[in-house]
């Protein structure tokens, strides 16, 4: 590895000042880009975080925006999650929490590989266009599932399996798209003879979303599942294969399908890991990112964030590579 990367990585607050930089980041682009006005996730999490104050259930009583119903298609931890921050003045302050924590989970993973300067990971996610673009600007709520699922993760890594289990129960009980890790972090867990971890992690998000369930579970499960991966089509979604099928030959792909192609994903995801435990992370952020791709109706670039996080912990890796590829090139 470079001289300077080394130095950097035993600076003692480095890390501090990469999420300091992130934070501020994040703060600036808030006023700098107000004129654009976020999606109407924001709104739609405003008003989910003002109804659960109010003690009613987002999923009964459809937020309004501008006279309009909409429907709120996120798990409910997304609500309670925000509530805080809605009494502060501006969700994306929770947002920006998130990649704070999201910041430090990489760069615990990194450190965990015992690859390169683990400083490179979360850095890169600090300065990610995608990152600030979603949490500032936008205003979605990815970053919250993504934040305890990362940290999750940098736990198990430390063999930290009760309290990786408890954040892998509130990503369970934040975002849909946690199921596509499930997999590969069950087998792990299996191996490490601590399935039973899991097994609270189910508890723990049963004990969260079992409230707005059992209230009108026909609601919950239109809103929550079958609205994110079987609703109509969309002329802005074209990022997954429905989409890119949908919009080449006109075809529109069954969900049958595209679960299938994900399943056989997933048994190759564990063949690779079975062989090779060390593969863990590379297959986990692969796996996000091709179950974003492959079982939504819609793509859009928010669901690519989870699997996007991911891979900035093995940054590091690829600058240990290139830094001693440097290092031979320079001694010859």
């Amino acid at each position: 590895m470079l001289f300077w990367t080394r130095t950097i990585e035993q600076t003692k607050y480095v890390i501090f000042i990469i999420v300091v930089a992130g934070v501020i980041i994040r703060l600036v682009s808030i006023p700098l880009f107000a004129p654009i006005n976020p999606v109407d996730v924001y709104y739609v999490d405003n008003q989910s975080a003002k109804l659960i104050l109010d003690l009613k259930s987002p999923y009964l009583q459809e937020p309004i925006i501008d006279g309009y119903g909409y429907m709120f298609v996120y798990l409910p931890m997304v609500a309670i999650y925000y509530v805080p921050f809605y009494l502060l003045g501006d969700i994306r302050f929770g947002n920006i929490v998130a990649d704070v924590i999201i910041m430090f989970s990489v760069y615990l993973i990194a450190k965990s590989l015992n690859r390169g300067a683990a400083f490179f990971a979360p850095l890169t996610y600090a300065v990610f266009p995608l990152s600030i673009l979603l949490t500032s600007i936008n205003g979605t709520n990815i970053m919250i599932g993504t934040s305890f699922l990362t940290f999750s993760i940098a736990l198990l890594m430390k063999k930290k399996y009760l309290i990786s289990a408890i954040f892998l129960g509130l990503a369970m009980a934040t975002n849909q798209m946690v199921v596509f890790a499930l997999p590969l972090l069950i087998y792990i867990l299996w191996k490490e003879h601590k399935f039973s971890n899991f097994l609270y992690s189910v508890l723990l998000s049963a004990g969260i979303v079992l409230p707005f369930f059992i209230t009108s579970p026909q609601d919950f499960i239109y809103n929550v599942f079958l609205f994110q991966f079987e609703r109509s089509f969309q002329g802005n979604g074209t990022l997954s294969l429905y989409g890119l099928v949908n919009e080449t030959v006109g075809l529109s792909l069954a969900t049958w399908l595209r679960v299938a192609i994900f399943v056989a994903g997933v048994i190759i995801a564990m063949v690779w890991l079975r062989r090779k435990l060390t593969l863990f992370i590379p297959l986990l952020g692969g796996l996000l990112l091709f179950g974003a791709f492959i079982l939504p109706v819609n793509g859009f670039l928010n669901y690519f964030l989870p699997g996007a996080a991911v891979v900035c912990a093995l940054i590091p890796y690829a600058i240990d590579k290139i830094a001693s590829y440097l290092e031979k090139s320079s001694s010859q």
